[in-house]
């Protein structure tokens, strides 16, 4: 596994999922895999939490396919809409060419390289939502081979306050 510190400014979330994932290693120099993340093992992560499944590029296409598996509730706020079992060149056609938006998951995938970033979300989201914190990290059914990424982000609004569904 690549070595990878979150900033000291990363919310406890960010800190507890990767200490998480860490922590479900099946041994050194392993990556975990899906089969290692048990949801029962936090709940509190749950809502900030995305599963994304990696695919073969598509003929003629140069990076992998991504498709959502799951995605916590929070998460789908921040979109303004669910994205479970879509696929994210269907709804961000510029992810396949625009490698600011898609290097750190296509970095992910072929180094196994984590990924940290906060700032403005680049795919479409909630209009109330205008910053955001999300951390990759690669899982690997058999320990080398990324076949899944493990996220969590954070939807923060105009206050900077973590993004609460409005009433």
């Amino acid at each position: 596994m690549t070595a990878f510190a979150l900033p000291d400014s990363a919310h406890p979330v960010m800190r507890d999922a990767h200490a998480y994932w860490h922590g479900i290693a099946p041994a050194a120099g392993l990556l975990p895999g899906r089969q290692h993340v048990d949801p029962t093992a936090i709940p509190r992560l749950l809502p900030h939490v995305w599963l994304m499944e990696v695919h073969p590029p598509a003929p003629g296409g140069q990076i992998p396919r991504f498709r959502f598996r799951l995605v916590g509730s929070h998460v789908d706020l921040g979109f303004g809409e669910a994205k479970t079992g879509r696929w994210l060149d269907e709804f961000e056609p510029e992810f396949n060419s625009d490698a600011a938006m898609n290097g750190a998951w296509v970095a992910c995938v072929r180094h196994a390289t984590p990924a940290y970033r906060r700032g403005r979300p680049r795919f479409r989201f909630n209009h109330n939502a205008v910053e955001l914190e999300r951390m990759i990290l690669p899982l690997a059914a058999n320990g080398h081979d990324v076949d899944m990424l493990f996220g969590t982000t954070i939807f923060y609004d105009e206050r900077g306050e973590v993004l609460q569904e409005m009433l």
